[in-house]
């Protein structure tokens, strides 16, 4: 839970640097400014860099778990299902945190790509060429 909180906020901050130089609707201010188009570069690998470590943190984290499920279930003489079931609930709980985190991170880095994307296509942008 914790990692998926400093997710959401490291992304946050992130885009509320990339607002702060261009609010939004207000992009045609860093047209002529190739260092804006870095630093949305940077947070869109930076982003992407993310979203495979929450995945790869929920995998570990469902690998810890299912394991210590596991040996739970072996100790017990009688495995009933309730045991079972509220063994996936958790899982699923889990998972739905961490795709939901991955989503905002998706759609961040989305509209990150998109401002580049309409920051080159600007006719005031220097290096439209490249």
């Amino acid at each position: 839970m914790l990692f998926l909180f400093v997710a959401c906020f490291v992304v946050a901050i992130k885009l509320i640097r990339i607002w702060r130089a261009a609010p939004p609707f207000r992009l045609s201010r860093q047209a002529g400014n190739p260092t804006y188009l870095q630093s949305l570069q940077a947070s869109s690998t930076s982003l992407k860099q993310w979203i495979g470590c929450t995945f790869l943190g929920w995998g570990i984290l469902l690998s810890i778990s299912l394991h210590k499920v596991c040996d739970r279930l072996l100790d017990d003489e009688s495995m009933g299902r309730f045991a079972i079931l509220f063994a996936i609930q958790d899982f699923a709980t889990t998972l739905t945190m961490a795709l939901l985190v991955a989503v905002f991170l998706f759609l961040v880095r989305w509209h990150m790509l998109d401002r580049m994307e309409r920051l080159r296509n600007m006719p005031d942008y220097p290096l439209r060429g490249n």
